[in-house]
Formats: C-alpha cells, structure tokens, sequence
C-alpha cells in the first residue's frame, strides 16, 4: 500500500466513530424581565433544549457582588434565574451559565432608574473590610423632619447597596418611619410603616396589610414581631385622663401591646395603663415628646414610650422595652401579669455594672443574658453633656432577683439621643446602630448622623466594622441578614 492510503474500513471508522456536536441546552433567546418597582432585580428566562437539566447561573462580568438563583419554571415551561444585586439604571454584561458543564451565553441589559431616594453605597472604615459575619447589614434610613423618609437599604461588607425600597409616605410624620424591620424565612420583610402592619416582597410589592384602624387600635408605632403561631403582635397606643391631684387632670399616652391574625382579626391585648402606677414619671413625661390622639387630635404627655418587643417561646412571654420608663418588661402571655421589670427602681439589684438609661432593643442570647442598646440619657443623676450611649449585656438571675452587668462596648464617648439597635450576629459579634450620633449635645440635631458598628467581644478595640450614614439621616434599626431580601433561608433538616 502506498504512503497515505488507509483501508476502506478504517476510513469508515473515522466517519462514523467521530463525537456527535452537542446539541446547546439553550433553545431561543434569552428574555429579561425588569420591574419598575424593584430596579435592582432582573429575571432571565430562556427555554431548554433538556428539560432534565436544571443547573443554571447568571454571573455579572463586572460586579462579583450581584448574585443569582434559579426560579420555579414559568407556566410555558420556560426556566428563569432571578438576579439580585445589581445597580440600578446602569448597563450590566452577565454570562448565563447552563448546565453542568456550563455552557455560557451572554446577555447585556440596561436596569431601570433607582427609586426615588436610593443612595448607590456607604462609606465604610475600615476602607477594605473584608466580609464580616453575615452577608449583608438591613437597615431603614430617613431624612430628619422631612417629609418624605428614604426607604430600607440592604448594603453588603464593601457598603454597596444591594437592596434598595423606597416610597413615599402616605402621610407625613413619625408613622412615616420603616420600623419594625425583620426578615422572614421565604425572603420578604415584616415592618411597621403608615400605620399599618405590612408584609413586603422583594420587588416592592405587598402581600399582606393590615390597618391598626381594621383592629381598632390607635396606630402602630416602633415595632412588630411574628409569633410561632403565624401571629403578629405590635405596638399601639392607649390614652387616659389622669387625675395628678395638683397638676390636674393631664391627658396622658401610653402604649398597647396588641396581638392579631394574619386575617386581622385582634386576638390579645396588653394595656400598660391597667399595669404600671401612672405615678411613676420621668422627665420626659414633660419633654418634647408628645403623642396625638388621632381620634381627638389632643396631645397628650408621652408616658410609657414603648420602643421594642421580643418573644420567648419557651417561656410564652413577652419583653418589651419602655423608653420613658427607664424599663424592660417581662410580661406572661397567658395572665398578661409582669413578670419582673428590668431598670433602675425595678425588681433586680445590680450587683455589677450600671444601669441603662432610655435604653432600646432588648435581644436574648444564646446563654440567657440580655444583650441591649442603652441610650444613657434619662439619668437624673448625671448631666446630658456627661451622658453616653452603648451597646451591653447582662446576665439575670431570677431565683435571686439580682442583675450583672458582663459586657458594655468600648467606643471612645459619644450619645446617641433617640433610637438604637444591638444584635449578636451569627458569629458572636454585635452589631450596634447609633442611630442619631449627637455632635453637640446642647444641640443634638446640629450635624446628627447614624452610625452602624460591628464589634468584636473578644478584640481590643472592639470594632471590626463600621458604616456612616449622610449627616442628617436616621435610622431606627439596622440588622444582620444572611441573605438578600427575597432568598429563603435555608433550612437544615
């Protein structure tokens, strides 16, 4: 056989034996859906040539921080990946990976226009903070005494927005705030806003929303917690007369804790008026604080000052913190009775430490002590110039009624007049929102700002992290999440 001649059969061979060209997974275009009322999150749905093949993943060439995750199959059976993330009104390059051997296809889109009020990032110290416990920081921010508050930010450990609601109130004032932030197992948010309970999903929409008038309370105010039952319980208000003999008869405000359905129907309520001697007054009972009865439109004095509930299963009880009682209430669910009350001229001796002033956001720990934000105001013993404000912790012993202080933060002095938040993350740290930082005490809205802090116990300087907001804008809670708004949690079996 001459050079370069092969069998007939070995030519066959070539020809048959050579690999079939794979057929693509994708099968058409890939469609992007946008939605006006959430820019930041984009569906790409497309249509598989194997609809046994379900690995999919959208990847953003230029921005590591955006994520994605695969959707339930649209009712033409088309598969989608829902990103998330992404900067609003800007051009985006993604490569949608396709099945286990990734086969990619890129896609380019333009988002929409960021919502009214949407700030792009935070400055945060240190400048290349590497990622911290937990993924990302939930808070509300708002414009001092404006009338139109920003919205809810998710920001990831950089201080990028990566989750972005806002809207205008429905009326203006204190209702107009985002209190109460929490979020759920299936990814949506339980707050507080224009008096009304409400249940909010990823893209802005609202799947549940409840009027404290539907319930016949006046209001919501500061915060709402979901109960294991699928309950809600939040704050409301109560108004009285009181007869303060020489003083007369003083319209005063205090707060009422109510419980409801989802289908809004008020199963519970705790009236502080039916429990707490109205005699018992601080110095704010004549501050600037005033509560208007929306049904009379009478102010009336700020007795109680409820700002914060937490629910302990095991225990059926309820804590919730009275700002202008200088107390943390443990209340029976059952008998409605007190329990303790928690504060100076409460039921506890404090052994160690001192005592919290005006304080919010009480939160149980893992081994039984009270993790809290103390404002450090209130005091009648110190000056507001000498006042300080902290996040701490202490240990309760209700066999022997005595309270000890195991922890305080060590941030060199500052006062943080209103508001607050403190919350153990999931790696032991605290997260601290100083939420109104006081430049001039005598003045404490002159150049006020917020500050978010992650401290480490264990570390000296405590503070690993921290974020700082816009002079003049407040913020009321900021938590850690572990996950973008709209992710389920994932649940261990």
């Amino acid at each position: 056989m001459r050079p370069g001649l092969r069998p007939i059969a070995m030519l066959a061979c070539v020809a048959a034996c050579a690999p079939e060209p794979e057929q693509p997974l994708l099968a058409g275009e890939i469609e992007v859906i946008s939605y006006a009322t959430q820019p930041m999150v984009v569906d790409l749905c497309f249509e598989l040539s194997d609809p046994n093949e379900d690995t999919a993943t959208a990847i953003d060439l230029d921005d590591p921080g955006v994520i994605s995750a695969p959707l339930s199959p649209l009712e033409d059976g088309r598969e989608c990946v829902r990103v998330r993330g992404l900067e609003p009104g800007v051009e985006h390059d993604l490569e949608l990976q396709l099945g286990t051997a990734g086969e990619t296809h890129p896609v380019s889109f333009t988002t929409l226009a960021p919502l009214p009020g949407y700030l792009d990032s935070f400055t945060i110290t240190p400048t290349d903070s590497p990622a911290v416990a937990g993924d990302y920081r939930l808070f509300d921010l708002s414009v001092l005494f404006s009338e139109e508050p920003l919205g809810v930010f998710a920001v990831d450990p950089q201080g990028v927005t990566r989750w972005y609601l806002g809207a205008p109130p429905a009326t203006p004032g204190l209702a107009a705030l985002w209190t109460g932030l929490s979020l759920r197992e299936n990814g949506e948010l339980l707050l507080v806003r224009d008096d009304a309970a409400l249940i909010v999903d990823e893209l802005g929409v609202e799947q549940l929303r409840i009027e404290a008038d539907t319930l016949g309370v006046p209001g919501f105010h500061h915060d709402i917690l979901e109960l294991p039952n699928g309950n809600f319980v939040a704050l409301s208000f109560s108004f009285r007369d009181i007869d303060y003999g020489p003083e007369g008869v003083l319209p005063v405000a205090g707060d009422l804790i109510v419980e409801f359905t989802p289908a809004g129907e008020p199963v519970w309520t705790w009236d502080s008026f039916d429990h707490i001697d109205t005699d018992r007054r601080v110095e704010d009972f004549w501050g600037s604080f005033v509560i208007v009865d929306p049904a009379t439109g009478i102010e009336h004095h700020d007795w109680t000052h409820a700002n914060g509930l937490v629910y302990e299963p095991t225990r059926d009880e309820l804590l919730v913190s009275l700002r202008h009682q200088d107390w943390v209430l443990a209340i029976d669910r059952e008998s409605s009775e007190i329990r303790w009350r928690l504060g100076p001229e409460g039921d506890f001796n404090l052994t160690e430490g001192t005592w919290f002033w005006h304080q919010h956001s009480p939160q149980w720990q893992p081994d039984g002590s009270l993790l809290l934000y103390d404002n450090g105001i209130g005091d009648p013993a110190l000056p507001v110039e000498q006042a300080t404000s902290r996040a701490v912790r202490y240990t309760l012993d209700t066999s022997s009624m005595t309270a000890t202080q195991v922890w305080e933060d060590d941030a060199e002095p500052f006062l943080s007049t209103v508001a607050g938040d403190a919350d153990r993350t999931s790696s032991a740290t605290v997260l601290a929102l100083d939420s109104l930082i006081a430049v001039d005490p005598q003045d404490p809205l002159a150049g006020a700002y917020m500050r978010i802090r992650e401290l480490n116990p264990a570390a000296s300087p405590m503070q690993v992290w921290s974020l700082t907001g816009p002079v003049g804008q407040f913020a009321y809670r900021a938590v850690p999440i572990d996950r973008l708004v709209g992710a389920a949690k994932e649940l261990t079996p």
